[in-house]
């Protein structure tokens, strides 16, 4: 998928909910007995918006749009779900309940208390909320060790009048063994790397491992069983005074990888331009974007400037023209550059480290280009390297 899956789904939900029709009515779900069975659902919803009901018990207390469902586990493994709200700005309560005998009159009694919940605030932009697999992020809870047939009541609550309704994706994830072997590109000597597994939708690290002294490693990964799920997955590796590098897998990808052998040859890093290892970032034509091909380049620039707390970089900015270069030249060179130091800082990197400086077209890698390919490589950004 070339979106991530919420920006797919919130693009989904919202154009569902002009469509009233398409939405699941949970106008009857606002008490524990009521409570909907959802478990044949990888995601449910999206759902009309809850009713308003007054107080509820237990850790609600204020006035409420409560929504319950109940649900079996179909597998065993870690219990993960989104909760999603159709605005954005709502601001959705949870707890989650396993289930006993007599639970809906204990919990009216306020006999137990949920094993899971959040009553906070939303502090990210799509107003989400449930349980991850560490639950370090903004308004997520640490995921549960299920078994096949255990039983939960999840009551959800959105805090606000007015609001609209939601969605909830379940997870499910599995373990899976990879290995393989760290080199280095030039002499094919084994390296010490560091090895990472990343879920990139909610950019959630699910392991991280280290070579043996060969070089080799062997890990177990963490991935969504479901393989029509859209998380994309990242193998990332690092090694002192090398270039990171990494690979991506659709969930699809991830889930064929079993007893897979996954190697990597990194490229040392060295002061000045580093073209044929980092790589060179190309730009459209009279334009500062960046093409395709160059996404890669450009992430593994980051990666390095947050593995290497000292790594300083100079961006040179470059355009395809006649010379002696006149100010439009300078003006987008200066500005395919300016684009790039944009994005690391936006993603952390200190504007200090980073320096950027418009080359126009004086050092074209074809004076007198012949083709659009030629005048492609003409229209970039080299990196250059004064410290690490």
């Amino acid at each position: 998928m070339k979106k991530n899956f919420i920006a797919v789904l919130l693009i989904f939900l919202s154009s569902a909910f002009v469509n009233a029709q398409n939405l699941v009515d949970i106008s009857n779900t606002s008490t524990c007995e009521q409570a909907l069975d959802i478990s044949r659902f990888h995601i449910f919803g999206p759902t009309t918006a809850p009713a308003e009901t007054g107080n509820m018990l237990n850790d609600f207390t204020l006035v409420k749009h409560p929504t319950w469902y109940i649900f079996t586990i179909q597998k065993s493994g870690i219990l993960l779900f989104d909760i999603i709200p159709l605005n954005s700005k709502d601001n959705y309560d949870f707890m989650l309940f396993k289930d006993e005998p007599n639970f809906c009159q204990n919990y009216k009694e306020e006999k137990i208390k949920p094993i899971r919940s959040n009553f906070n605030p939303p502090a990210n932009d799509k107003g989400l909320t449930g349980l991850s697999y560490s639950g370090d992020e903004p308004d997520f809870e640490k995921g549960i060790p299920v078994s096949k047939g255990d039983v939960f009541y999840l009551a959800l609550n959105n805090m606000y009048r007015n609001g609209k309704g939601h969605t909830v994706f379940f997870k499910e994830l599995k373990t899976i063994k990879v290995t393989g072997k760290i080199t280095d590109s030039k002499n094919e000597k084994p390296l010490k790397a560091d090895i990472r597994w990343r879920n990139l939708r909610n950019n959630n690290l699910y392991v991280s491992s280290q070579t043996e002294k060969k070089g080799s490693y062997e890990m177990e990964i963490l991935l969504n069983s479901q393989e029509n799920a859209f998380p994309k997955y990242e193998l990332c590796v690092y090694s002192d005074k090398y270039f990171p590098d990494f690979k991506i897998f659709s969930t699809e990808e991830a889930n064929k990888l079993n007893g897979k052998e996954i190697n990597f040859a990194l490229d040392k890093v060295k002061k000045g331009l580093n073209n044929e290892t980092l790589g060179v970032i190309y730009f459209k034509g009279n334009e500062i974007t960046i093409v395709p091909k160059s996404e890669y380049v450009k992430k593994k620039l980051l990666k390095f400037m947050k593995l290497n707390s000292k790594a300083k970089v100079v961006l040179e900015g470059h355009t395809n023209g006649l010379f002696p270069s006149t100010d439009v030249d300078f003006k987008l060179s200066s500005d395919r550059a300016n684009v790039i130091k944009k994005y690391l800082t936006d993603n952390g990197i200190d504007a200090a480290r980073i320096e950027t400086e418009g080359m126009g077209s004086k050092n074209e890698i074809y004076p007198i280009p012949e083709t659009e390919e030629e005048e492609g490589y003409n229209r970039r950004v080299e990196i250059r390297i004064t410290d690490f």
